[in-house]
């Protein structure tokens, strides 16, 4: 989820922690649950320390890795928990400890139900787990949490009122995951075809992206409802091609192609060489890729600089992709 989703379901859960007598008989406690979950909410995220260290590219593929592991929950929440304590010595140290262990595996736990995913299977797997039926952003979840706050500031018992918009929460969720398997059965009997499926959330439960993989051709469109519409049609890029080889050289390509799934390359002659776009179809913008990695390669294929993340050159790409795949992109 977004930064600001972790942070309204740290109040949130500060909210519901008042079900607990410990914490609502003791309001300095009360405080420093608050304070416990808010960054409890948020730990896991705080490996951007990488992109300010290591750079972009290291933080696009290390990012949800370690930092959402299964060891990381304890150590975050025995971190966030102890500097609380350290700033209030007063407070239970136990309760303060298991809110914001709750608000950490919430973190990770809603973070694998959207299209990018996390390692929290590490140590045990460095698979990357993505369920596919939450989006980045969703305004039902962060709108059940406004409700419950407005409740709260009108003087309704915080712990009862949240109790009920989890509930809610967490029926949405179960109605989003059946509707995902729904629509994901739906798409393979009307296509027919064998390939790998995925399914993007959008903000909206009644659309998603749809990304099919075939052997020879990546399929781009969307499901509205039960209208299946495809937008694009892209043949695999040569993975003999010296220009693109010569790319997977480059450490950002590495780290991009690390977390990354359905991914198409193409180069573009340029005065003094070439330019290689590594995209992920996953990542549509309408008729835009903006997730990628872009390597320039000087006339003898030598690699000049690279970058990767979100790109702001989508009418450029947009271009390129169609007279590089001569017509097999239809847009």
């Amino acid at each position: 989820m977004d930064t600001s989703t972790h942070i309204t379901m740290g109040f949130g859960l500060a909210g519901l922690a008042y079900l607990d007598p410990t914490v609502s008989s003791n309001p300095d406690l009360a405080n420093a649950v608050l304070l416990g979950t808010v960054l409890g909410s948020n730990a896991p995220d705080f490996d951007y320390i990488i992109k300010l260290v290591k750079g972009n590219g290291m933080y696009t593929e290390h990012h949800r890795g370690l930092s959402h592991s299964v060891p990381a929950l304890i150590l975050w929440s025995i971190f966030v928990s102890g500097v609380v304590f350290i700033l209030q010595p007063s407070v239970q140290y136990f309760p303060l400890f298991y809110w914001t262990l709750i608000a950490v595996i919430l973190h990770v736990c809603f973070d694998m139900m959207n299209a990018y995913g996390t390692q929290a299977g590490r140590p045990f797997t460095t698979r990357w787990i993505s369920f596919n039926f939450i989006p980045l952003f969703d305004p039902m979840i962060i709108g059940a949490h406004f409700i419950g706050f407005s409740f709260w500031f009108f003087g309704f018992h915080p712990g009862l009122t949240f109790a009920i918009i989890y509930f809610v929460i967490f029926i949405y969720i179960f109605i989003r995951y059946e509707r995902f398997r729904n629509n994901r059965k739906y798409i393979m009997d009307q296509t027919k075809m064998e390939g790998i499926y995925t399914l993007i959330p959008r903000v909206w439960i009644h659309k998603w992206d749809v990304v099919l993989e075939t052997e020879s051709t990546y399929y781009v469109g969307t499901l509205t409802h039960k209208e299946l519409h495809w937008i694009h049609f892209i043949e695999k890029h040569d993975p003999f091609c010296p220009y693109i080889l010569s790319s997977l050289k480059d450490k950002n390509v590495k780290h991009f192609l690390a977390n990354s799934k359905h991914t198409y390359a193409l180069f573009v002659p340029e005065p003094n060489g070439y330019e290689v776009r590594w995209i992920d179809l996953r990542f549509r913008d309408k008729n835009n890729y903006p997730y990628m990695a872009v390597v320039k390669l000087d006339k003898d294929r030598n690699i000049l600089f690279s970058f990767t993340g979100w790109m702001n050159r989508s009418k450029k790409v947009k271009k390129d992709l169609i007279s590089t795949n001569k017509g097999a992109i239809q847009l």
